[in-house]
């Protein structure tokens, strides 16, 4: 069978297809795309590109910007809480769909850890103050 009449007979068939049928063949579609999405792992995820994620630590709206690190393992990145005008500078290691990362407000010393996991399009975990007598919970929309 040619390629022509191969693809005449395919738009045929999705003509004479019924609309709610072409419906869930593009919902099933939609569905194999957000599958193939959510195969992709946190680490594959961070590790390609720069990343700004948005989302909340402790109930306040925050935006998050990671991206790998140059010539090293690990990421490097900053935070910061909307309505408030300090950046706060972060650096950490993904494996698989674990993220862990320090921050240093002051560039120097580590003033909190951050611990997450991914679950879906979504990073949960616990932000800790430097010498963990303080947690605080986070999430972070992946894009």
């Amino acid at each position: 069978m040619s390629r022509a009449t191969l693809v005449a007979l395919t738009l045929a068939l999705a003509a004479a297809m019924p609309l709610s049928a072409r419906a869930q063949v593009a919902a099933d579609r939609n569905a194999a795309d957000t599958a193939a999405s959510a195969a992709t792992s946190l680490r594959q995820s961070l590790m390609e590109h720069v990343l700004v994620m948005r989302g909340e630590l402790d109930g306040q709206r925050i935006q998050l910007t990671l991206e790998p690190k140059k010539n090293e393992d690990g990421l490097k990145g900053r935070y910061f809480v909307f309505g408030e005008s300090t950046e706060i500078l972060l650096a950490g290691e993904v494996d698989g769909d674990d993220l862990v990362m320090e921050e240093s407000r002051n560039g120097r010393d580590v003033s909190g850890q951050w611990e997450g996991h991914r679950q879906g399009a979504v990073i949960v975990g616990t932000w800790s103050n430097a010498d963990g007598s303080v947690t605080r919970p986070f999430s972070l929309q992946l894009p």
